[in-house]
């Protein structure tokens, strides 16, 4: 995980942040690696038949303890959108939702409330939590308005006084350049959302699509260490 810019980003547990390209099947919900794959590449073949599967799924394989440290907010944005989408399916779900260990049925609930409120989308801030759940919900849904969002936060790369508006910026780099190398519907977002942008953003997407995601992330790091050592930020 990305600890330096303390955000999962879409981590998942997974490497880089690359949503995968085939999809895990429900059968197959036991370690954190296959829930977090079929997570990941839902929005390439939607089965919400198979969304009990993985509610039950999320406990035994350990996700969601993994994912405490990052406030679980990519497995929250990934369920707001499950469950807008397929309210007829939402009174069966609950009653399994219901069943769940305590730390399961909070993540849910929080979803289920997101959802209700007219998902990720109509939540405010500028946060690194909030970009991880912008992903998780662009891979429960391939909506390419949450990458639309994460491309706004790259006005805060630039961002030295605040610390928590800088990794909001920062996380967003990172995350769509990692996701822009192996995801068209990821690229063709950014590349639509360039045309839209002011020069600014038109120079860091120029960068995130054509640098190493790595090298973003080490550069992000060296920026914090900078002003750590000089004392701005803590």
């Amino acid at each position: 995980m990305l600890r330096l810019l303390q955000s999962s980003a879409l981590l998942l547990v997974l490497a880089a942040a690359n949503i995968g390209t085939a999809q895990t099947s429900a059968t197959e919900l036991k370690t954190v690696e296959e829930v977090s794959d079929f997570m990941q590449t839902y929005y390439l073949h939607p089965q919400p038949e198979l969304i009990g599967n993985l509610i039950e799924a999320l406990h035994p394989s350990g996700l969601l303890q993994i994912q405490k440290a990052n406030n679980i907010n990519p497995v929250i944005g990934f369920f707001s959108e499950i469950f807008a989408a397929n309210p007829n399916r939402l009174p069966q779900w609950q009653v399994l939702i219901a069943k769940q260990d305590v730390q399961t049925k909070a993540a849910l609930d929080q979803a289920l409330s997101a959802a209700k409120s007219g998902g990720v989308l109509k939540v405010s801030g500028h946060t690194a939590g909030l970009n991880d759940m912008y992903w998780g919900a662009f891979c429960a849904s391939g909506n390419p308005k949450f990458v639309y969002r994460l491309v706004d936060q790259l006005q805060y790369f630039d961002e030295r006084n605040d610390e928590s508006l800088f990794f909001a910026g920062a996380t967003a780099m990172w995350s769509l350049a990692s996701n822009a190398k192996t995801q068209p519907a990821v690229h063709s977002a950014i590349e639509d959302a360039r045309t839209k942008a002011d020069k600014r953003t038109q120079e860091l997407i120029s960068k995130l699509v054509t640098e190493d995601p790595e090298k973003i992330k080490l550069d992000s790091g060296e920026i914090v260490r900078k002003q750590r050592e000089t004392g701005k930020w803590k």
